[in-house]
């Protein structure tokens, strides 16, 4: 049976609930990676194959950005503010006001979520970017 990723949102949840700061890192690092594997999946479902030489990352949210779709452009924006957040509360020695940050990454997430599941099952379409 494949992990849903949805325990990474509920964990999410329930590290941001702390006051201690590894905890609200991994909050943060832990609703990204929710929204990446959804978004993933979705975008594999539609023969979506990551080439080498470039990160699966860069090349997913590509895919939703290029998208003719209006909502896979928003989702890509919202992807990559996540994913801007993940990459700074995991390398960032400073992270000045993370606890703050948290609830609205939180909410991002879901956003996200629910938005793909409004999204027809056809988008993301790699072979339909837009140039």
């Amino acid at each position: 049976m494949p992990f849903d990723w949805s325990e990474y949102l509920a964990l999410a949840d329930e590290l941001g609930g702390r006051a201690d700061e590894s905890s609200l890192r991994s909050a943060l690092s832990r609703a990204y990676y929710y929204v990446y594997h959804l978004a993933l999946k979705r975008a594999e479902d539609n023969d979506f194959k990551a080439l080498s030489g470039e990160g699966t990352h860069t090349q997913l949210w590509r895919v939703f950005s290029t998208n003719p779709e209006p909502d896979c452009r928003k989702m890509a924006q919202i992807a990559l503010r996540l994913k801007e957040k993940r990459e700074k509360a995991d390398y960032n020695a400073h992270y000045a006001r993370i606890g703050e940050e948290v609830p609205d990454v939180l909410a991002d997430a879901r956003d996200f979520a629910a938005r793909l599941g409004r999204l027809p099952a056809r988008h993301p379409d790699p072979k339909s970017q837009r140039q």
